[in-house]
């Protein structure tokens, strides 16, 4: 996508579109390969253009931005980053443009997107597997 963040979230206050403008340049950065997509005024990064594959999403909040991970739990993560207490999704509160500039966070997006892309393939071959037609004997 080649939209700005301005143009993307233009009623979001400036503090927070500086922030996701952060948080965008280090998830490209992080994850050359992902595809991104605006879905339900979320940025998205997934392994295609559709919003449902998404492995990892980038939103406006209140005064934050939250940065999801679809198949955070598995994911490593040292510094205690993550939060939520869901079966599968994690997400991570960010506050200002410094924190998205972390380190540790960097590595958590990297290690979210590869225990994501793994979760997703597992996932969409189980999905595969219970839908295929079962051979006559």
């Amino acid at each position: 996508m080649d939209e700005t963040i301005d143009e993307l979230f233009p009623t979001t206050p400036d503090a927070v579109r500086a922030i996701l403008a952060e948080v965008r340049r280090v998830a490209r950065d992080a994850i050359p390969g992902a595809i991104e997509t605006l879905y339900h005024g979320a940025l998205g990064y997934g392994p295609n253009g559709s919003g449902s594959d998404r492995i990892l999403y980038i939103a406006p909040q209140n005064g934050y931005v939250n940065l999801g991970f679809f198949f955070g739990v598995g994911t490593p993560d040292p510094t205690d980053l993550l939060e939520g207490s869901g079966k599968r999704m994690r997400h991570v509160k960010i506050r200002t443009v410094l924190a998205a500039q972390d380190p540790a966070l960097i590595r958590l997006i990297q290690e979210g997107w590869a225990n994501g892309v793994r979760a997703y393939a597992q996932f969409h071959e189980t999905r595969r597997k219970r839908h295929e037609p079962v051979a006559e004997r």
